[in-house]
């Protein structure tokens, strides 16, 4: 996976989504309020064809309530599948459950972003 900061100044990752029509390469924000894996535009969703798995309760940081679908999708061509919800915005997201086995280290003044797999 890839880092970099967009003409915006928002810290992003780069990688690719497999679903079960197609694949492609996403480009989301890096969300540390987000505590799930992915949120996926529902046009990418149904471009991609991804599989519902299941619905969940969720809890938006405003109190809301509501069910979330889930849907499964593959990362990088790995065999690892990782669960996405979808949203009604333009932007990809990529939640701290993506990032838990990672450390991540984002300095805004020199644009550098650095995301290193940590080894148990």
């Amino acid at each position: 996976m890839e880092t970099f900061f967009d003409s915006r100044n928002h810290p992003k990752i780069r990688f690719t989504v497999v679903g079960a029509r197609k694949s492609s390469l996403l480009e989301a924000i890096l969300d540390t309020g987000f505590d799930g894996y992915l949120s996926l535009p529902i046009s990418i969703a149904v471009t991609l064809g991804i599989e519902l798995i299941t619905i969940i309760p969720v809890e938006y940081a405003d109190g809301r309530r509501s069910q979330e679908l889930v849907f499964s999708v593959k990362l990088d061509g790995k065999k690892e599948t990782v669960p996405a919800t979808l949203t009604a915005g333009a932007e990809t997201l990529a939640g701290t459950a993506l990032l838990a086995k990672y450390e991540l280290l984002v300095n805004f003044p020199r644009r550098k972003i650095t995301l290193q797999k940590v080894q148990k």
